[in-house]
């Protein structure tokens, strides 16, 4: 049992490692002074950065809040209304919201397919923030009160209690949950392929336009975008959790204590 269990641990790890050889491989011949001085695949990276960044951001904001205020206020309710849109597939929910911002028989003060990708990032943010919330949740629900009542006692501001009494044990769940939800908005198709706009498009509904058309002859630049995009990532969850390490060893013994 315990020598499948470390071949299975070592499979998984080397999962990484196999797609970024894969990406390597069939971006073989790319042009890279072609690729980085096109408009397209730039506008494309700079409107996904967008899209990511506030999804991501306002996601974890709302997940944090809710599940901060579920477990001080008890509001058991909230907590099974939240988990509601996690039974939702995002093309179902991405229609939904289509429906309701639509101009002719929605509310119509947001039109869906607008330049700004405001319905995309509401999607996001709906289906997005009780993934955050769960994510928390047993966070909260195990957090030691008494640093929140010390900076009480100091006479801290609310902003200082939270930042002294509760984020440094957050980080770790806030960090998991920023990179999943990074990695996995980035290079989504169902919602921005049916509420965003014909130009600039997100980086996966071009990625999947241009391997799917054959109207490109360089059928590598999707792979060479993919997995330039996949290393911007990997450097940013290892330098994120490099610089923290030291916050989250300290937390982790002093939890074992």
């Amino acid at each position: 049992m315990l020598r499948s269990s470390v071949a299975l641990t070592i499979l998984v790890s080397l999962l990484p490692l196999a797609a970024l050889v894969f990406l390597g491989v069939e971006s073989i011949g790319t042009d890279w002074r072609v690729l980085l001085s096109d408009e397209t695949w730039r506008d494309s990276l700079f409107t996904t950065f967008y899209v990511v960044s506030v999804s991501t951001v306002l996601s974890l904001i709302l997940g944090t809040w809710f599940a901060r205020t579920v477990v001080k206020k008890g509001w058991h309710l909230t907590s099974t209304i939240l988990k509601i849109p996690m039974f939702v597939p995002h093309i179902a929910a991405a229609y939904l919201f289509w429906l309701l911002f639509s101009g002719s028989g929605g509310i119509g003060w947001i039109e869906a397919n607008e330049r700004n990708y405001a319905t995309v990032i509401l999607t996001y943010i709906w289906k997005e923030t009780p993934f955050v919330f769960l994510m928390m949740l047993g966070t909260y629900e195990q957090l030691n009160r008494s640093y929140v009542e010390t900076a009480k006692t100091l006479q801290l501001s609310p902003l200082d209690q939270f930042k002294h009494g509760e984020l440094p044990f957050l980080i770790k769940p806030l960090l998991d949950s920023t990179w999943i939800l990074v990695a996995f908005i980035s290079f989504a198709y169902e919602v921005p392929a049916l509420l965003g706009v014909t130009y600039p498009k997100l980086l996966g509904v071009l990625a999947y336009e241009r391997l799917s058309t054959g109207l490109y002859l360089e059928a590598t630049e999707p792979y060479a975008v993919a997995l330039v995009w996949t290393c911007l990532v990997g450097i940013g969850v290892f330098t994120t959790y490099f610089f923290t390490a030291s916050v989250r060893r300290r937390i982790e013994r002093g939890v074992r204590r």
